[in-house]
């Protein structure tokens, strides 16, 4: 059974940041901080219970003992992804674009449309009925043409056809 985006928590190293971003497109909580030297990147990831993802290949004689890491040698993001999912066989539908790619935080449904008219550019709020907000950083999102083609970046044939 796939591993649903509330019960698996990833640290990201700075080395594979974007990979993050599409983790949080498929609603899992990713973190990073390109601040955080990796030891404490490490240590925040054992104390929080999170998956630790990097491409340093000097992680075991380098560093402190992970909890649970990935390794991953694939330099392409998606690839990256394709392995993560493969290797710990994520769900990859249940959460699309539930997160703020920024914040991490999960989105809201705007129950009032009217309500975030004037933070839209006119033509995204007359071609669109639903919109989300983040809590944190009150971003407004929408399923525009940006979410179907990073569906199709993703997936690939395999695209949710009724995410738009």
């Amino acid at each position: 059974m796939p591993a649903a985006p509330e019960t698996v928590r990833f640290m990201m190293d700075h080395m594979v940041i974007k990979l993050g971003k599409y983790l949080r497109i498929l609603g899992y909580d990713a973190v990073w901080d390109s601040l955080l030297r990796t030891h404490a990147l490490i240590a925040r990831a054992n104390a929080e219970g999170r998956v630790f993802v990097t491409r340093n290949t000097h992680l075991k004689e380098q560093f402190p003992p992970v909890a649970r890491a990935v390794l991953l040698t694939e330099a392409e993001p998606v690839l990256q992804l394709s392995r993560l999912i493969a290797e710990l066989k994520l769900e990859t539908k249940t959460g699309l674009f539930s997160k703020c790619i920024r914040c991490n935080m999960r989105l809201e449904i705007v129950a009032d449309p009217a309500a975030i008219r004037d933070r839209v550019h006119p033509n995204v709020f007359a071609r669109h009925k639903r919109f989300f907000t983040c809590p944190v950083c009150r971003t407004v999102f929408w399923h525009g043409s940006h979410v179907r083609n990073t569906c199709q970046k993703l997936f690939g044939e395999a695209a949710p056809a009724d995410i738009i």
